[in-house]
């Protein structure tokens, strides 16, 4: 695990007020800081146990969290913990402009987490737009087998996000009966049948590219939706477990005639065989 793909799956656990999963990128050593208050936790178990308190804050009081992958561009003091170039997290609240505090954390040679700090440090920053890191990046892959809704949803968000994800793992989850859904505005829906299908049209559908970040938003039942720009993506399990439905939604109405409501594909939807062309 690179530090990026690190930053973006803390990205996803605060964003969905969820840190499962969480076990699985830290070392046994992981310690939590921050710049405030000093150490908070000392090692793996302390740091998880802070990450649950702070999502389930999130979840009680309903707060929408946006973060934002970017990198120090100056530095303001002379002891600050970080220096030009360094990749972090803005963590904004009610999907504001000004965030709150910046997440860091350094990934050791074993590629797990061995240390998060939270900052409130000075520094100027932009934003990384991650389809164009470059080639070093190595490419997304399941830290474990998914099992959650979160898990497909995390994984679907770095996906639009980075563009570089390791296809042929993402499909050894994909179950025979998976199915996707996909709908363009007011245009006739365009169904993949069968895993097989996914395998072979998924990634065209997942390749658009718009001028946005995506994102992680809870609805009012705490299901998890990706929004990107004007599409939206929600997943479900079947009753064993696996992944039964990825629905994708673009809104293409224009700017002033949206609303604040997230449009998705409901799994009853007349299903189409797609045809390659009609991807496009």
């Amino acid at each position: 695990m690179t530090e990026i793909q690190a930053l973006l799956l803390i990205k996803a656990i605060l964003e969905a007020a969820d840190i499962h999963g969480i076990e699985s990128i830290l070392a046994e050593d992981c310690e939590y800081m921050s710049t405030g208050r000093g150490t908070i936790g000392r090692n793996r178990n302390e740091s998880i146990e802070f990450l649950s308190s702070m999502t389930e804050s999130i979840k009680a009081d309903n707060v929408p969290v946006t973060c934002k992958v970017m990198h120090i561009t100056d530095v303001y003091e002379e002891d600050a913990l970080f220096h030009e170039g360094r990749h972090g997290l803005t963590v904004s609240y009610e999907s504001g402009d000004n965030y709150v505090y910046m997440i860091f954390v350094d990934v050791n040679d074993e590629g797990l987490v061995d240390r998060i700090v939270s900052s409130q440090e000075n520094y100027s920053i932009e934003y990384d737009d991650l389809r164009f890191f470059g080639d070093d990046e190595s490419e997304y892959v399941f830290i474990s087998a998914p099992t959650t809704v979160k898990d497909w949803i995390t994984a679907l968000s770095i996906w639009l996000e980075t563009g570089n994800v390791a296809v042929d793992d993402f499909y050894q989850y994909i179950d025979e009966d998976t199915r996707v859904v996909f709908q363009k505005g007011d245009s006739e829906s365009i169904t993949l049948e069968s895993g097989l299908d996914v395998e072979d049209y998924f990634d065209q559908l997942m390749n658009q590219h718009f001028d946005a970040v995506p994102h992680i938003i809870r609805d009012e039942e705490d299901g998890l939706i990706v929004t990107y720009g004007p599409m939206s993506l929600i997943a479900s399990l079947n009753e064993e477990g696996a992944l039964a439905l990825i629905s994708i939604y673009i809104d293409t109405r224009d700017e002033d005639e949206a609303t604040d409501e997230v449009g998705y594909i409901e799994e009853d939807l007349t299903k189409e065989t797609i045809i390659e062309e009609d991807l496009y």
